[in-house]
């Protein structure tokens, strides 16, 4: 919920979530006389469709929706910038990491972060440095016998078995089939957008535990057969890099491409879908950015 505070900033909580982020859009709408759709899509230039997704809650607005939609209402754009920065999920797995990284040093026995505490959790912390020292000692023994069975096995050989019985699943990596790894299992739908008046969804997803984002075009319109659909991905400021990624379908409703490996959250992945119709070829822009 939203708390009128005698501005039109958004109200920032830990417990923020895109459900809470979508009512605060629609409070900010309603301050602002509650226009209608097509009134804010000729002020924006952003389609109703997607103007009615970001009011919903149906997935999380893209940047330039976000700022466009905002400055048409009269709010805060830098405040709702940071607002939607943080419900990204690149960017939260990066707080949360810093976080583990904090306890961490209480963990290791950092004596900045260990206090004044009791006996009684100095012994526990204690406790904890050697179940510490004692998985080092194992991984270290599983990196070593890697590294010689690496060593020994030469390029000519066979690959070691699947990380799954029921796979056979490969390791997450720029260029491969997200589909073929585990990063599938926690994928979450970071930015997702219809264009093509609404018949036609660009989405852009994201793996936390695998640091993959990897892009996906849906089309509605019936008109698979006899066309070709397309969805191209890249980092934003190497947009013809190496590790760009494009996939097309003939005859097909949805593709998705392969993915991209990025851990830094401060560097976007975008993504645009391309696709033939009434003998047409139509770029489906702007970029998606997430």
């Amino acid at each position: 919920m939203t708390t009128d505070t005698g501005s039109d900033a958004p109200v920032t909580s830990p417990q923020d979530t895109l459900t809470v982020f979508a009512e605060a859009l629609r409070d900010l709408r309603l301050k602002a006389g509650n226009p209608t759709l097509a009134a804010l899509s000729a002020r924006t230039g952003i389609s109703k469709s997607v103007l009615s997704v970001a009011f919903n809650g149906g997935g999380l607005p893209t940047e330039r929706t976000v700022l466009e939609l905002v400055g048409a209402l009269g709010g805060d754009q830098a405040e709702w910038r940071a607002r939607r920065e943080a419900l990204n999920p690149r960017k939260a797995v990066a707080s949360s990491g810093a976080a583990v990284a904090d306890r961490g040093g209480a963990e290791r026995g950092d004596p900045s972060a260990l206090g004044t505490g009791t006996g009684a959790s100095r012994r526990f912390t204690l406790l904890q440095l050697g179940l510490v020292a004692l998985v080092a000692v194992v991984l270290s023994a599983v990196v070593t016998s890697l590294i010689w069975g690496a060593v020994g096995a030469g390029p000519g050989a066979a690959p070691g078995p699947p990380e799954n019985a029921s796979g056979p699943y490969f390791t997450a990596a720029n260029g491969v089939d997200p589909m073929r790894t585990k990063c599938k299992d926690d994928a979450v739908i970071a930015v997702d957008e219809a264009r093509f008046n609404g018949q036609v969804h660009m989405q852009l997803l994201y793996s936390n535990n695998c640091f993959a984002s990897w892009g996906r075009v849906t089309r509605y319109d019936g008109a698979s057969n006899g066309n070709t659909v397309s969805m191209k991905i890249w980092i934003e400021k190497d947009p013809n890099g190496k590790r760009t990624q494009q996939r097309t379908g003939p005859n097909a409703q949805s593709v998705y491409t392969d993915m991209i490996i990025e851990p830094d959250p401060n560097i976007r992945i975008c993504g645009v879908a391309t696709i033939t119709a009434d003998g047409k070829t139509l770029e489906l822009g702007p970029p998606i950015c997430g």
